[in-house]
């Protein structure tokens, strides 16, 4: 593992300011929340450069997006470090802003009495949209996003919803496949749903965890701790020499886990007990996806179809992969960034230089908490290309570059609408 560079906390670099947003109304799936009126809220967290108080135009905007069980707290210190080495290559950052996903972290326990059993991944991307909307002021372009795990699947399908929105994409460890074994859904909720979840201390807590976050950055496992549990009170167990009636209630604080794993395996697989097929019209189920021998008895719906869907994914992407992920195959890395961008309205894929990966030797599924100064090299040496494209294009776009006026006006429209009917009338003639 990497070493850390001298601590500087996310408090002495960033002004740390917490919203508590609406979520985009109505959810994917109706028990995502317990009655379908229920109203979730969004936390959010925004990091403003102490050394950016004014800001212009072209500032640097991130999404962040969490993997699944991680508090949005536990990457401060990927953004510090990324932030330090733009800063040192002249590029300026905006603002870095991180939501937890609605049944997830500081979201999850404030809808804790809301909270459903059925959350789709096309929840946090339409939030995240939302959340994006109602700063805009604060947002200008350009933007770019950087997620986890489930949290980079996320951030693709917001792609997809806008695929002009996005300047650039980080997809760290996505977990898109096309099919539910292939992506290790089931392996994930095997591994996630018999997980510890109480401790009598936070001295037990740690030795715990310290077992669990061994390549870990000290410094994100720090965070993990900080965000990751929390206390509760349970009633005190009667004794049998105290009568249950004479016997006030006592608590006693307990240490548990911010996100539940009830909460965590619900976004890796989906139940199908009752082998529903696709396209059956069953309101329920409505987005069954094969193959055929990976729809009984679990599915996930949205990993498979954002696979499907690489090709037209619009911003360009830089894949980190970690060499020892079980859930990263060569096959499948190889197949990820060949697919990318390849499609209509794609990016144009690795043979335009609009596609790359790089795999961080000794590092995991959670490279990004684990080799922290070797991640943040790559997408800080990403960036600056792209925020050099992204000018570029900008020049194109507004400063009367050839083949503008093709939708700046429409004074020299007339001939060419003649020529489309032209074409138009012989192609009806040679179909004759």
């Amino acid at each position: 593992m990497g070493q850390p560079p001298p601590p500087s906390s996310s408090s002495s670099l960033f002004t740390i300011t917490e919203h508590v947003l609406e979520c985009q109304h109505i959810r994917e799936y109706p028990k995502a929340t317990k009655a379908g009126t229920d109203s979730p809220k969004l936390v959010v967290k925004r990091y403003t450069p102490r050394l950016n108080l004014n800001t212009r135009p072209g500032d640097l905007t991130i999404i962040g997006a969490h993997g699944s069980g991680i508090p949005k707290e536990v990457y401060e210190p990927l953004w510090g470090d990324i932030y330090l080495k733009l800063v040192n290559q002249g590029i300026r950052v905006n603002s870095i802003w991180i939501a937890d996903t609605a049944s997830q972290g500081a979201s999850g326990v404030v809808n804790e009495g809301i909270l459903g059993n059925d959350p789709s991944w096309f929840d946090h991307a339409r939030d995240l949209l939302f959340m994006i909307n109602q700063f805009k002021a604060d947002m200008p372009s350009p933007i770019v996003g950087i997620g986890h795990s489930l949290g980079a699947g996320q951030l693709a399908l917001l792609s997809l919803l806008h695929p002009r929105l996005l300047t650039s994409l980080v997809m760290i460890e996505p977990v898109l496949e096309k099919d539910l074994h292939t992506g290790h859904g089931v392996s994930f909720a095997k591994v996630t749903l018999p997980r510890k979840t109480a401790w009598s201390s936070h001295d037990e807590a740690a030795r715990y965890f310290k077992k669990i976050h061994k390549k870990w950055d000290p410094r994100a496992h720090d965070l993990w701790m900080e965000h990751g549990l929390r206390e509760i009170y349970a009633p005190e167990e009667h004794t049998s020499e105290t009568p249950l009636e004479s016997s006030p209630v006592v608590s006693k604080p307990l240490i548990t886990l911010t996100t539940l794993p009830e909460q965590e395996v619900v976004f890796y697989v989906r139940p199908n007990f009752d082998r529903k097929k696709p396209a059956s019209g069953d309101a329920s189920h409505p987005d069954i996806i094969g193959p055929p021998h990976a729809i009984y008895p679990f599915y996930r719906y949205e990993p498979i179809l954002a696979w499907n869907l690489l090709k037209h994914i619009r911003p360009p992407v830089l894949y980190l992969f970690g060499d020892k992920s079980p859930f990263s195959s060569p096959q499948g890395r190889e197949e990820k960034v060949e697919r990318t961008g390849i499609g209509i309205g794609g990016n144009g894929g690795h043979e335009r230089g609009k596609v790359k990966a790089v795999t961080i030797p000794g590092t995991g599924h959670n490279l990004p908490l684990e080799n922290i100064p070797r991640v943040s090299d790559e997408i800080a040496g990403w960036l600056k290309t792209e925020m050099e494209r992204w000018k570029e294009e900008e020049k194109a776009n507004y400063c009367g570059h050839p083949g503008g006026e093709e939708t700046s006006g429409l004074k020299n429209w007339g001939p060419h609408l003649d020529e489309s009917l032209r074409i138009a009338k012989a192609a009806r003639r040679s179909n004759l």
